[in-house]
C-alpha cells in the first residue's frame, strides 16, 4: 500500500513539476525499498541467497568527515548518519548516499559512546559519556534525555524502549522513560545489548567470562567463554547461547568473546566476535557440547567454504566469528569463522569492529585485518589499485545471505604509501551500505571533498 501511494505520488508530482520529482525521486525509492522492514518484518528473509564475488568495488561516495575519531553509522530513509567525536564533543553528520551532500549537522555536549536507530520510529538513541538521548533523526531534535554516567552501549526498539549499558549492568526503559528492569551480569564484560519489541519482548546482551579449565595434562589453564543471553521485558532470562560450562571445554582451549548482537531488517538476530584460533567453542551450535564437539570428533556447525574460512593451521590468532540467529528460539542458523592468511598459509589476526546485515540476508563486516585478505594484491576500488599492506587493513567485507559466497572483501584505502585503520562501524539498509573507518596512517578513496583525514566514510549502493 505504501509503496503504491508513493508511486502515484511520483506520478502526479512528475505530471505538476518534473524537476521537483527528479528531485525527490530517489529518496522515495529508497523509502519503497523499506517499507515492508520498517519495523517488524512480516517474515525472515531467505538464508540461501547466492551473491557474485567482485575484486572490485564501486563506491557511490567515499569522503572524510570533520572529527578525531568515528564511533558508528546508521542508514535511515533520508541518508547515512554518522556519529564522530571531535575535541569539542560529539558530532552527527547526515550524509546523501547518492550524492556525497553532507547536510543537518548535529553537535553534542559530549563525546559519543554509541548510536542506535529505530527506522520504525525515525529515532535514535545515543549514548554520551555523561547522558543518554532520544533524537529526532531527520530534525536532529532531542526528544528525552535519561541521566546516566559512563554508558557504554545503547539500543531502542521499534517500540520506543531504550536498553542502556553501564558497566555490566543492563537497564530497559520504557518509551516514557520508567525504569522496567535493571540487571546486573555475572560476567567479565559486557560488551553490547540490543532490544526488540518483535513479537516475544527481549532484551539481548553479549559478554564474556574469564574461567579455568582442566587440560589435557591435567594442568589448570585460563580461557575466556563468550555467551548471548536473552531477557523478557521484566529482566527473566529467557534463553542463552554459548556459555560453556569449563569443566566441558576439553578440545575447545580458544578464547572466545562474542562483542556485538544486532537484530537486523531480514527480522534475525546477528552476533559477532573474537575467537582465539579455531579449536573453539564457535565451531558448534552454540547448546551445551555433545561428548563428541568436547574431543572435536564431529563436523563442526560452521559453514567452510575455502582456506579463508576453514578451520586448520590456525594458531592463537584472533579471528572474527558471526552468526545469524533466531531471535525468538535463540537457535543458530547460520555461523562462521573468518580469518586472513599470510604467506605461509597460517591464519592472522582479524579484529571485529562491527557488523550488519541487509534486508536481503547479505551479511557485512567491518574489521582491522592482518596479511593477508582474499585477493588482497588484485584488489581495486573505482578501479583504481588498492595500496600494499602495511599493518592493520581497515577491511570491509559483505557475505551473501547463504555465508557460502561473498559479495567483496577489500580495504578502504588509496594512494602510494599504503593505510592503516580499523572499520568501526557498519551498516545496511534503505537501498545502500554504510563503513566508517578510523585511520592512523595513508588515505582512503575519496570521490569528493578532502583527500585526507582520520575519519573515513564509504557507501556503496546494498
Amino acid at each position: 500500500m505504501l509503496a503504491l501511494s508513493i508511486e502515484i505520488l511520483l506520478f502526479y508530482l512528475n505530471a505538476l513539476s518534473p524537476s521537483v520529482s527528479a528531485g525527490l525521486a530517489p529518496r522515495l525509492e529508497r523509502l519503497v525499498a523499506s517499507a515492508s522492514v520498517a519495523g517488524c518484518p512480516t517474515a525472515m528473509a531467505a538464508t540461501n541467497q547466492a551473491v557474485t564475488y567482485s575484486k572490485n568495488l564501486d563506491l557511490t561516495v567515499g569522503l572524510y568527515l570533520e572529527g578525531d575519531s568515528g564511533v558508528d553509522v546508521v542508514l535511515t530513509p533520508a541518508g547515512a548518519i554518522a556519529a564522530v567525536n571531535t575535541q569539542n564533543g560529539g558530532r552527527l553528520y547526515s550524509i546523501d548516499p547518492a550524492t556525497g551532500s553532507v547536510f543537518n549537522p548535529v553537535s553534542l555536549a559530549g563525546k559519543i559512546q554509541d548510536i542506535a536507530y529505530s527506522s520504525a520510529l525515525d529515532q535514535l538513541a545515543i549514548a554520551l559519556e555523561n547522558t543518554v538521548l532520544r533524537i529526532d533523526a531527520s530534525s536532529g531534535e532531542t526528544l528525552a534525555t535519561l541521566p546516566y554516567e559512563q554508558a557504554s552501549r545503547v539500543a531502542i526498539s521499534s517500540a520506543g524502549q531504550i536498553a542502556v549499558l553501564v558497566g555490566k549492568t543492563v537497564t530497559l526503559h520504557d518509551p516514557s522513560g520508567t525504569r522496567l528492569f535493571s540487571k546486573t551480569l555475572d560476567a567479565t564484560q559486557v560488551t553490547d545489548i540490543e532490544v526488540s519489541a518483535c513479537g516475544g519482548d527481549r532484551v539481548y546482551v553479549t559478554s564474556f567470562r574469564n574461567s579455568t579449565f582442566t587440560d589435557l595434562g591435567g594442568q589448570r589453564q585460563p580461557v575466556q567463554i563468550a555467551k548471548l543471553a536473552a531477557f523478557d521485558f521484566s529482566g527473566e532470562q529467557d534463553w542463552t547461547l554459548f556459555g560453556d560450562r569449563a569443566e566441558t571445554i576439553q578440545q575447545n582451549v580458544a578464547d572466545t568473546r562474542l562483542l556485538r548482537v544486532s537484530q537486523e531488517p531480514d527480522g534475525y538476530l546477528y552476533i559477532a566476535g573474537e575467537s582465539a584460533g579455531t579449536a573453539t567453542i564457535f565451531r558448534w551450535r552454540g547448546q551445551p557440547m555433545t561428548a563428541e564437539e568436547q574431543q572435536g570428533q564431529t563436523a563442526p556447525f560452521v559453514t567452510r567454504t575455502d582456506d579463508h574460512t576453514r578451520l586448520h593451521n590456525s594458531g592463537a590468532a584472533h579471528i572474527t566469528y558471526f552468526a545469524r540467529v533466531d531471535p525468538g528460539s535463540g537457535s543458530l542458523v547460520q555461523s562462521q569463522l573468518v580469518m586472513p592468511r599470510n604467506s605461509k598459509g597460517k591464519a592472522n589476526a582479524m579484529r571485529l569492529g562491527d557488523i550488519a546485515a541487509s534486508p536481503s540476508g547479505t551479511v557485512y563486516l567491518g574489521s582491522r585485518a592482518m596479511a593477508s585478505i582474499l585477493n588482497r594484491s588484485e584488489l581495486t576500488i573505482n578501479g583504481d589499485p588498492v595500496p600494499g599492506y602495511v599493518g592493520g587493513d581497515p577491511a570491509w567485507l559483505a557475505v551473501g545471505s547463504s555465508f557460502r559466497s561473498r559479495r567483496f572483501w577489500t580495504v578502504l584505502a588509496a594512494g602510494d604509501d599504503g593505510t592503516q585503520g580499523t572499520v568501526v562501524g557498519v551498516d545496511a539498509g534503505f537501498g545502500y551500505a554504510a563503513a566508517l573507518a578510523n585511520l592512523e596512517t595513508g588515505q582512503a578513496p575519496t570521490t569528493q571533498g578532502p583527500e585526507s583525514g582520520r575519519v573515513y566514510l564509504g557507501l556503496i549502493p546494498d
